[in-house]
């Protein structure tokens, strides 16, 4: 759930993600995602607090662009490692974001069709590499996106009102915790594959995470 803020450092996981176009950018960036659209009003969303709605649009963001980001890596991936997390990525937050869709369905909150404009540009700067150097910098970003999402995670069942919603949080913490493990590993991995200077999207200043 990148849960954005970062894929993370997944994005991005916002992520991730956005509308671009072209062939190769379709992989990057979903197209909307068919949201249903509950019929609400600003008092309906008023009845959820703040940070569970907040919640819900953030680790809405972060799926879309999780899903997308692993379907990129499988397409564009040349590391065996990066295309097996970027499947992984594409089953867990399709089925994370199903349930979080279900949820914000009940309590009529209002989800938004894509991801965030960060994440968008992220999915952009990726589209642009191929080879180890997309396989480095997508598995950075995923690392950022990753460790927002669990600050996101971390800071609704602290400070989250709505027990359906932090029910979801508590669900996706140990899935996030595995893709994040699975990240860092892969990262530690393609170090040692070059020792040549990473492409310049490493070194690009990252969106803050969400403060845990």
């Amino acid at each position: 759930m990148a849960l954005h803020t970062p894929l993370v450092a997944i994005a991005a996981t916002s992520a991730a993600v956005l509308a671009l176009t072209g062939s190769t950018a379709s992989a990057l960036t979903p197209a909307p995602t068919p949201v249903p659209r509950p019929t609400t009003t600003s008092s309906d969303e008023g009845r959820v607090p703040a940070q569970d709605r907040q919640f819900l649009t953030q680790a809405h963001q972060g799926n879309l662009t999780e899903i997308a980001a692993g379907k990129a890596a499988q397409s564009k991936g040349k590391a065996n490692a990066v295309r097996s997390i970027g499947a992984m990525l594409v089953t867990d937050h399709t089925k994370l974001d199903k349930k979080l869709q279900q949820v914000a369905q009940r309590l009529k909150v209002t989800l938004p069709e894509q991801p965030t404009a960060r994440q968008q540009t992220k999915a952009k700067e990726l589209d642009a590499l191929s080879g180890t150097e997309f396989d480095k910098a997508w598995t950075k970003t995923m690392i950022y996106s990753h460790r927002a999402a669990l600050a996101a995670i971390k800071k609704e069942i602290a400070d989250g009102s709505a027990p359906q919603v932090k029910a979801l949080a508590k669900a996706a913490r140990p899935i996030v915790q595995d893709h994040l493990d699975r990240l860092l590993a892969a990262e530690k991995a393609l170090g040692a594959l070059s020792p040549d200077r990473p492409p310049a999207i490493l070194t690009v200043s990252l969106p803050r995470m969400v403060a845990g």
